[in-house]
């Protein structure tokens, strides 16, 4: 039943028809929406102090619904970095954020229309310095100019923050020909003090006009005031300007201008897909059992047997489920229905009558309808959720879930004049050793006895074998030969053998797919605001078939590995049984130990710069040969790692390493600290010979360290850990 009609909401419907002459004041959407019609080529842009964003993002949800809206301003966003910007996007929107840290509240964002290029040009640090406020300032491109866009924050009145706002504008504001800020600076030029004239005196010495206003903040229990401001470069430039009261959000009024300069034009995103929902599936399959694929088993060599696969597979989904575009759109939350939009303009009614009537018994009717509201909004985002993962694949809850910021989301905003021709150069960073490290380690490797087991040889792959490891692949990404596992599945049981013969023809001929070598790259910022290459995550896109031969070698090396004890007992990554969780709870096993022997752990975690990336291959190949891998595996693992291409599409010490994280530990009495450390630090200086030796580099950036005890052993001890890189 909908809690709107349950039995309990008589308070609620008391409160509602209390007075009518607020029901009928248009909600704060329908006004926006109204107000820029007819500002379609114009830059629009609005501010707000959200006093929470996390608090009120129903309400946000409900009231920036305007395609003609490009940047929302934000003042005291109250976001921190542990909450997810997948949790808070606006639908056609991108979040750039500076989240307030070290201290509650605060914080600034800006919502871009994500047609809209920008790049961030300045953030205030975090935490702010006593005597500045916080900020956002980005460029944002236009069809023909460039705007500089900023928000401001000024927490409090008895903030100073003139002179760094001044210094601040100086370095900015005259390399750009317009320029827009918004924000609550918390000086009111109503009145005519210090702080008003400072305000004005600084805009007039950055050449920026303060647009006129009435008061903004409207406190039921203080005089209004004007905290909410708009300066701008070209004030003859704003057609319209003004404010509206947001007390869906706080006390301030929303503030908004129309700025004439031609935002670019909104391209309406393509994705082109094959229509698999629309295909005869029997039909389909006996097209599939038609084509003559005795013409692969004939081909020589392996690139033309692929070459003809995936023209016959191609031909044969071009036909039954043939590529289709779909335009792209940005739906708002399912769950925002129109009788839910009605409460949330009622609770905005009930907040605005309390503002213009102060009184206990118009609180009491706000307080009411704000319950009644959260509640009616909580149950159906609940409702919502339960519906979205009952009886559901695994793979759509994580999906749904990670869309509602639960789990590691990825974080897609990124600046929009990134050049992908040096991130992808930057990406394929190959290892950095000197000829004479790599000639020595080669020397060393080639010089280790050969070992008394038995050579690993490839064993040809079962029909059995090649089917689990497709149907084990569940990733959906098409790569570079345009093959998904969306054509396979249909029709595995009829193209089994011919890929079965595919995958065996590579290992006897030794030789990998070129067209297989062929990565498409998608950069996943590894931060909110990336600002550099390096902070920038590359994530490979593969073609499907290639993916299920790398886990059928995989799994016999593994084996082999395994079964001559030749991974190292303390290696998490990449074998099964382990994982991070594993890691994690030996390493905290230990330290517990050690405490109840009395002892305190000296904890180092490095990390490597770019490991993978940076792997020799003839080293690599070298180690292989040592151990005991035979040599048409060595010419395999040759084919498979050179030639391949990629594009941008946008002994009492223990020691625990994860992929390429590695963990070093000790434990010692308080009398054996000093010892201790000097024992870790000659490890430091071993693992560092060890690294160059290989041709990879331990980041001191990212190595920490600590002493970890109990709290009546942990006194003021100062840990002095080197590394020589």
């Amino acid at each position: 039943m909908s809690s709107l009609n349950s039995s309990n909401n008589d308070d609620f419907q008391s409160a509602c028809s209390d007075d009518d002459s607020f029901s009928s004041i248009p909600s704060l959407n329908d006004i926006l929406t109204a107000q820029f019609s007819d500002k379609t080529r114009n830059f629009n842009a609005v501010h707000i102090n959200a006093q929470s964003i996390p608090a009120h993002f129903t309400d946000m949800l409900a009231t920036f619904n305007c395609m003609n809206i490009h940047a929302i301003l934000v003042s005291e966003s109250w976001l921190k970095p542990v909450l997810s910007s997948t949790s808070y996007i606006l639908p056609g929107y991108r979040l750039i954020r500076n989240d307030r840290v070290g201290s509650r509240g605060g914080g600034v964002a800006i919502y871009l229309r994500d047609h809209v290029p920008f790049k961030i040009i300045n953030l205030s640090t975090q935490p702010p310095p006593p005597d500045a406020g916080e900020h956002i300032f980005i460029e944002v491109e236009m069809q023909h100019t460039k705007v500089l866009v900023g928000v401001y924050y000024c927490p409090s009145s008895s903030i100073n923050f003139f002179p760094s706002f001044e210094n601040l504008l100086e370095n900015l504001v005259p390399t750009y020909a317009h320029t827009i800020i918004m924000g609550d600076f918390n000086t009111c030029l109503l009145k005519d003090d210090n702080r008003s004239i400072s305000f004005k005196s600084t805009s007039e010495s950055c050449n920026l006009s303060v647009l006129p206003l009435c008061a903004t903040h409207h406190s039921p229990n203080s005089n209004p005031t004007l905290l909410d401001l708009m300066l701008v470069s070209c004030p003859d430039l704003v057609s319209n300007h003004g404010q509206y009261s947001a007390d869906a959000f706080s006390y301030h009024d929303l503030i908004f201008l129309s700025y004439q300069v031609r935002p670019p034009k909104v391209k309406s995103k393509i994705l082109l897909q094959r229509n698999f929902g629309g295909m005869n599936v029997d039909i389909l399959r006996m097209d599939a059992l038609n084509i003559d694929w005795g013409s692969i088993v004939n081909s020589q060599f392996v690139d033309q047997k692929i070459t003809l696969f995936n023209s016959a597979l191609t031909g044969l989904y071009d036909k039954h489920a043939p590529i289709r575009a779909i335009k792209i759109k940005h739906p708002p939350a399912p769950w925002l229905t129109d009788e839910i939009k009605i409460v949330l303009t009622k609770k905005a009614c009930a907040k605005s009558r309390y503002k213009c009537r102060p009184s206990d018994h118009n609180w009491e009717k706000y307080v009411s309808i704000r319950n009644h509201c959260n509640k009616v909004v909580r149950d159906a985002q609940r409702r919502h959720i339960h519906d979205s993962i009952e009886n559901g694949e695994p793979a759509k809850i994580w999906k749904f879930l990670k869309s509602l910021g639960v789990g590691k989301s990825q974080n897609n905003s990124h600046s929009s004049d990134l050049d992908v021709n040096l991130l992808n150069n930057h990406f394929i960073t190959s290892s950095n050793i000197d000829q004479t490290s790599k000639d020595n380690t080669l020397a060393y490797l080639s010089s280790l006895p050969t070992p008394d087991y038995t050579p690993f040889v490839f064993t040809q792959f079962s029909d059995c074998d090649v089917e689990k490891s497709i149907v084990s692949i569940t990733s959906k990404a098409i790569g570079s030969d345009s093959v998904s596992r969306n054509m396979i599945i249909p029709i595995l049981d009829i193209i089994l053998p011919i890929i079965s013969h595919i995958l065996n023809f590579s290992i006897s001929s030794r030789t990998f797919p070129s067209s297989w070598k062929k990565a498409l790259i998608t950069p996943i910022p590894k931060k909110a605001n990336p600002s550099s290459f390096s902070e920038y995550r590359p994530i490979s896109i593969l073609p499907f078939l290639s993916k299920v031969l790398e886990r059928l070698v995989h799994k016999q090396l593994s084996i082999f590995l395994n079964k001559n004890c030749l991974l190292n007992p303390h290696q998490s990554g990449f074998r099964p049984g382990h994982s991070t969780v594993t890691a994690l709870v030996k390493i905290t096993e230990d330290i517990r130990l050690a405490m109840d022997d009395g002892k305190v752990t000296i904890l180092t975690l490095l990390d490597f710069s770019n490991a993978f990336n940076t792997v020799d291959y003839d080293i690599l190949l070298g180690v292989l040969c040592s151990l005991n891998i035979s040599p048409t595996v060595i010419e395999w693992f040759r084919s498979y790692l050179y030639g391949r291409r990629q594009r941008i599409r946008i002994d009492d010490f223990s020691y625990h390493l994860y992929a390429d994280d590695l963990q070093i530990y000790t434990h010692t009495s308080i009398e054996g600290l000093v010892s201790a450390i000097d024992t870790t630090n000659t490890n430091l200086s071993s693992i560092a010979d060890w690294s160059r030796s290989y041709g990879l580099t331990v980041n001191p950036k990212k190595t920490q360290a600590i002493i970890v005890g109990s709290s009546r052993m942990m006194l003021n001890n100062i840990l002095t850990l080197l590394i020589d890189t």
